[in-house]
């Protein structure tokens, strides 16, 4: 590593990510908050907040899954929730297929490969399990998080898009949809799903610079 490349190093370091204990919960709190926050504008004022309130109901997404963080530098900067089984969370997706929920990258660190990091980090547990796709919602109107994903080869499933303004009680009005990603998995043996260590190194180059917005529904 030339001279350089260390001062590179040390101004961006990787991502670590590793599952969440209680103690965590009010840093990712926080990082959903700054995440989800600025969105507030995309939908009606009677669906942001249920909306919110759901994403941040982590012992529920524990109870179903698991929370995972990623550290940067030592704090907590994005989490996610894996679910071994996303038929679950009620939006349609069929039973054993596994997925994520509300991907969240505090806005200071963006661009530093955070996303990616979580994203790898639930392939390896849903390719520990066996499961023969990973997939997630994001709203529509979260467009740089939508050109990640595309860029980081997932698909889109919009058999399984979901209205948000309906799944949040809101039945008149246009639809804000939530639309739905998905990468066919090829399960292998290679990493139990009990595996306690959890640190993933980030995926290729194009997958560790995200854009400026790394968020799923």
């Amino acid at each position: 590593m030339s001279i350089p490349d260390a001062v590179v190093a040390r101004r961006h370091p990787v991502p670590t990510v590793r599952p969440a204990v209680p103690a965590d919960h009010p840093a990712i709190r926080e990082v959903v908050v700054a995440a989800y926050g600025p969105y507030a504008g995309a939908l009606p004022p009677e669906v942001f907040p249920r909306y919110l309130a759901d994403l941040l109901d982590l012992d529920r997404h524990a109870r179903h899954g698991r929370l995972l963080v990623a550290e940067v530098a030592g704090r907590i900067r994005g989490s996610a929730a894996f679910y071994p089984d996303s038929s679950v969370q009620g939006f349609g997706w069929p039973p054993g297929w596994a997925g994520g929920r509300g991907l969240a990258v505090h806005p200071a660190a963006r661009g530093r490969g955070v996303a990616g990091a979580l994203l790898a980090a639930c392939e390896r547990l849903a390719h520990g399990l066996g499961a023969p796709a990973f997939a997630f919602h994001t709203g529509s109107f979260m467009t740089g998080a939508i050109g990640l994903y595309e860029r980081l080869g997932y698909r889109r499933a919009p058999e399984f898009d979901v209205d948000m303004n309906a799944y949040y009680g809101m039945a008149d009005g246009p639809p804000t949809r939530a639309i739905a990603y998905v990468r066919r998995l090829l399960a292998t043996a290679e990493t139990a799903p009990d595996d306690p260590t959890l640190a993933v190194p980030p995926p290729g180059r194009d997958q560790r610079r995200g854009t400026s917005t790394e968020e799923a529904a």
